[in-house]
C-alpha cells in the first residue's frame, strides 16, 4: 500500500447545521458541497475536495452521547497548524467563540490545545516543531507537560507568547520542562 495521508473523516452528528457552523466559523473549514440526498455536508481545508464529512445521526438530538474516553473508538482527532503563531491564533479564536479549552500540553515535539465540538467529540489543534521526526528519532519519552490555560478576557498564558521551539531545541532535540504536571490528552 502507498497511503500518503488521511483523505477525510466522516463524523455522524446530531445537528448538521450546528456542526457545520462550528467547523466553518470556528475552525475555518470551507463548504465543498451539500449532500441533499443524505442530509450531510462536505467540508474542505481548500486543497482537496473534502477533508471532513458531517452526516446526520438518524436519531438527531436524541442520539446517545458517549462519555469522553468511554468504550472503543476514536479518542480524538487533531488538526495541524503551520506555525506557532497559528497555534496562538487558534487559541484566541476558540476563546472568542466561547469554546472552552479542556487543556493544553507540551509533548516535547509539539504543543497542543484540546477542546470539544458541539457533539462532545474531543479535538486537538497542534503545532509540531520542524524536523521533529529527525530530532526525536528515538521517540518523545512521554515527557508531556500540562500547560496553563486562560479564559476569554484574560491575558494569554506566557507559553503562547514565547518563541517556540527555542533555537537550541530545534538543534539538539531537547525541550525545557515547564512547571506543571503530566497531562492525559496525548497525540
Amino acid at each position: 500500500m502507498q497511503i500518503g495521508k488521511i483523505g477525510h473523516i466522516n463524523l455522524r452528528v446530531r445537528d448538521v447545521e450546528r456542526s457545520r457552523r462550528f467547523y466553518m466559523d470556528v475552525l475555518g473549514f470551507q463548504l465543498a458541497e451539500r449532500d441533499p440526498e443524505h442530509g450531510g455536508v462536505f467540508l474542505t481545508f481548500g486543497d482537496d475536495f473534502h477533508n471532513f464529512d458531517l452526516s446526520p445521526h438518524r436519531d438527531g438530538e436524541q442520539a446517545p452521547q458517549l462519555a469522553p474516553g468511554a468504550g472503543i473508538g476514536v479518542y480524538h482527532f487533531a488538526f495541524l497548524v503551520p506555525t506557532y503563531t497559528a497555534l496562538r491564533d487558534a487559541y484566541e479564536t476558540l476563546l472568542e467563540h466561547g469554546v472552552p479549552l479542556r487543556g493544553a500540553t507540551d509533548h516535547g515535539n509539539q504543543r497542543s490545545l484540546y477542546f470539544y465540538d458541539p457533539d462532545g467529540n474531543m479535538l486537538e489543534i497542534y503545532y509540531e516543531m520542524p524536523n521533529a521526526l529527525q530530532i526525536f528519532a528515538g521517540g518523545r519519552q512521554d515527557e508531556d507537560v500540562h500547560l496553563p490555560i486562560t479564559a476569554a478576557g484574560e491575558p494569554l498564558p506566557d507559553w503562547l507568547l514565547e518563541e517556540w521551539p527555542a533555537p537550541d531545541q530545534a538543534r539538539v532535540g531537547g525541550h525545557h520542562q515547564m512547571a506543571g504536571s503530566r497531562s492525559h490528552p496525548r497525540s
